[in-house]
């Protein structure tokens, strides 16, 4: 196949397709178009400094007038502001499930991060991304001080013994596990106090940070090692063992290396830049379901909201029926309802594992009639097929039916790390490691090409400033102009409000209904909880552990619980669907709040043009009102984006705030039936704030952070315009008459614009 030929302003998607599917990772054209727009930034950097040194003796007067001010605060913004963004890949997915083998083989470094063929490998979470540096560096980060003595204490909670008969569960030799590798052999059989007091039995920087720089990966790889293979295993001496070429003190330096586990909250790694993975680009290794550790989980959820693209990572022997895929996919749908997610991705691992007998078998087919090469793809399609129908099902029910994700053709890869490095049964295209990269990097290439497009467009905006400063005195009635446009504004300010407020009052019959079934299924849904630890005699130590983490614990045995989203899941069930086609951004529908803001901003620029036409309003201010307005609208539509956040989450926090004081008592439960007497607290204060309308105060809460992101956005509507009003109609200053020329910087500026469509 030929190279598809290099474009600079081509489309990003378009070249990502054409490519030739190979080992090699980004092709000429793709290099080309990102060393553009990086060469797009640096003379826009580069010209902006330029004016700077130019324009900045204004910036220093003793007394600065308004319209310079909105003017200095505007350049300072841009001159600061990166052009570029992180494209971060979430790769989601529980123990064993292959996501470090699959990094490995994505960064084209087999035995980077640890793998196992037995056990889960990395033991928490690890971000990897690419910089220009010559060096391979990691940097862990430990819990602080305080963040430990949290985990201590809810450590003891999982120790009680009462009612146990001598019995441990895996979160108790979690635990335990924990102690001896902070403090040493016997640690558990201390009390909390004695431990606060107590010198731990392995060196910790003072401070909480170790840096790690190599000149080689193997280098790194070796050094980072210890920090961040799961040592929760019982494991370190074997592996010890098997490193016989090394001497006592370097053993014995990695064994209390490899102590430090309990602390760490996360590590960063950074490898030069490569063919195969862009700079800009993050992969994050998050764990399936969350951690036991207060910090790394609320790491957890952060992640995973941040995250540009999530890949739920499943074994193929698990792709169907897991309970924490279902998790997973949950999570990764909240990412793109409150988060930065635009994409969700199926990956599964694993392919190679294929027993052709069997497999023929079950299909009726006759031994021998299909080489293991052609079961493999057949079995690989018929699950893409299953699978994606079954994601897409699962998504339609919490997303708008034609949101851009339920367009996708590839909700789901299968691929074979495995075989990427052997090519024994599979070609290399075939194991679509090359495919996942082609993927993540038409992510990142149209990222990136929309980012440094809007970067331009302002600073063209920031010559319009200059242009209003600097040009002849207003003619005509200059009050009068102005007067008109702030009534104008203001009255279609208001009814923006108010059209807000109607689009946000499709939310009460779903809130409504969702309070309904919240009522009708709480009790059930408790009972499914509880009904988990029926057959484990340690489940007094999980609930208690639940109740100190105010309804929220990560357990080894029984993945994540959570109380609080459970009891509100009835009205997400209910709320999904219409909370997602008011945010929805592609295909407005009457629904959508991005209409409502669209129209007024047609509406107040064409009002801008009418005037000025009318008035014989200079090009140079009207082009600056219409420009102004744009930049304002995009500050509009990211104070929404924080705020979904927050509506969103609002349910689940204000049932947790206000079971709090109930979970304190349940966790000062103990003695005989400790875990009857817990449940039945939890099932006495549930049914309690339930008759005291705990989910009809959830639904107002939710309405009443809706009303806040009304109020809210007009009033910075009404700020923005008015700034905006006040510069373009302020009185001609005769200072502008020292401003030096500056068409150079905008003629190139304007060519870099126009080189990116």
């Amino acid at each position: 196949m030929a190279e598809a030929p290099g474009a600079e302003g081509g489309n990003a998607e378009d070249i990502a397709r054409k490519r030739p599917r190979t080992h090699q990772a980004f092709q000429d054209d793709e290099q080309r178009l990102l060393k553009h727009y990086e060469k797009i930034e640096s003379k826009a950097k580069k010209n902006l400094n330029t004016l700077y040194g130019k324009i900045s003796f204004l910036f220093q007067l003793d007394e600065v007038p308004d319209q310079l001010r909105y003017l200095r605060d505007r350049f300072v913004s841009l001159k600061e502001k990166s052009a570029f963004g992180l494209t971060r890949i979430g790769l989601f997915g529980s123990t064993g499930a292959g996501k470090s083998t699959l990094l490995n083989a994505l960064l084209d470094k087999r035995f980077f991060l640890p793998v196992s063929g037995t056990r889960t490998c990395t033991s928490c979470q690890v971000q990897i991304s690419t910089s220009r540096n010559k060096y391979y560096e990691a940097n862990i980060f430990l819990l602080s001080e305080e963040e430990w003595r949290d985990e201590l204490r809810y450590l003891f909670v999982l120790l009680e013994s009462e009612n146990n008969n001598g019995e441990k569960d895996d979160d108790m030799e979690h635990a335990i596990r924990k102690l001896r590798a902070v403090y040493g052999e016997g640690a558990e059989r201390k009390s909390y106090q004695e431990l606060l007091r107590a010198k731990p039995a392995i060196t910790i920087p003072s401070s909480r940070r170790i840096t790690l720089k190599k000149a080689e990966a193997e280098e790194l790889s070796k050094e980072l090692d210890p920090y961040i293979r799961n040592q929760d295993n019982g494991e370190e001496d074997s592996e010890m063992d098997v490193e016989m070429d090394s001497s006592d003190s370097e053993m014995e330096r990695r064994r209390e290396n490899m102590r430090l586990w309990p602390l760490i909250k996360h590590v960063e790694v950074t490898l030069p830049v490569s063919d195969l993975i862009p700079e800009g680009v993050v992969f994050v290794d998050i764990p399936g379901t969350g951690d036991s550790n207060k910090e790394r989980d609320e790491m957890w959820k952060e992640s995973i909201l941040e995250c540009s693209s999530i890949w739920v990572i499943a074994d193929v022997e698990r792709v169907f029926g897991a309970k924490e895929h279902e998790i997973m996919l949950r999570e990764a749908i909240k990412a793109c309802q409150a988060g930065k997610c635009s994409d969700i991705t199926f990956v599964v691992t694993k392919t190679d594992k294929m027993n052709t007998e069997e497999y023929l078998r079950d299909k009726g087919r006759a031994e021998g009639s299909m080489s293991t090469h052609d079961a493999i793809l057949e079995c690989n399609k018929s699950l893409k097929r299953r699978k994606g129908r079954a994601i897409k099902d699962r998504m339609q029910k919490h997303l708008p039916s034609d949101s851009e994700i339920l367009q996708k053709s590839d909700l789901v890869y299968t691929v074979s790390a495995k075989e990427y490095w052997r090519t024994e049964t599979l070609s290399i295209g075939e194991t679509e490691i090359s495919v996942l990269r082609d993927h993540v990097r038409k992510l990142h290439l149209n990222m990136t090409k929309n980012l440094i497009r809007d970067y331009m467009k302002d600073i063209l905006v920031f010559f319009n400033f200059m242009d209003v400063y600097i040009c002849t005195p207003l003619e005509g009635d200059q009050p009068s102009q102005k007067d008109e446009l702030d009534e104008y504004v203001r009255t279609k300010i208001q009814e923006l409000g108010t059209a807000a407020g109607h689009v946000f009052d499709q939310m009460d019959l779903p809130l409504l209904n969702g309070v309904r079934s919240a009522r009708k299924l709480h009790k059930k849904n408790m009972e499914n909880l509880f009904n988990q630890g029926k057959n484990s005699r340690g489940f007094h130590k999980t609930l208690k552990a639940l109740c100190v983490r105010k309804g929220v614990f990560v357990s080894r045995i029984f993945n994540r619980l959570d109380i609080n989203s459970l009891l509100a899941q009835p009205i997400y069930d209910h709320i999904d669907a219409p909370f997602g086609s008011i945010f929805r951004k592609q295909r407005h529908t009457k629904a959508s709040l991005q209409l409502v803001i669209d129209e007024f901003s047609t509406e107040i620029k064409k009002k801008f043009t009418e005037v000025g036409r009318r008035t014989n309003l200079s090009n140079v201010r009207l082009n600056f009102l219409l420009q102004e307005t744009d930049i304002i609208m995009k500050a509009l539509e990211r104070q929404i984006f924080l705020k979904k956040k927050t509506i969103l989450e609002s349910l689940v926090l204000l049932i947790q705030s206000i079971l709090s004081p109930h979970y304190d008592e349940a966790a000062k439960i103990c003695g005989k039936q400790t875990c009857e007497n817990i449940k039945n607290k939890l099932y006495q204060s549930v049914e309690e704030e339930v008759a005291q309308n705990m989910f009809e105060k959830a639904k107002e809460k939710m309405k009443s952070h809706f009303n806040s992101l009304k109020v809210e956005m007009t009033m910075k509507l009404e700020k923005d315009f008015s700034n905006m009003l006040s510069f373009a109609f302020s009185p001609w200053d005769r200072m502008c008459d020292r401003l030096p020329v500056f068409d150079q910087e905008r003629q190139e500026i304007e060519s870099l614009y126009n080189s990116l469509q």
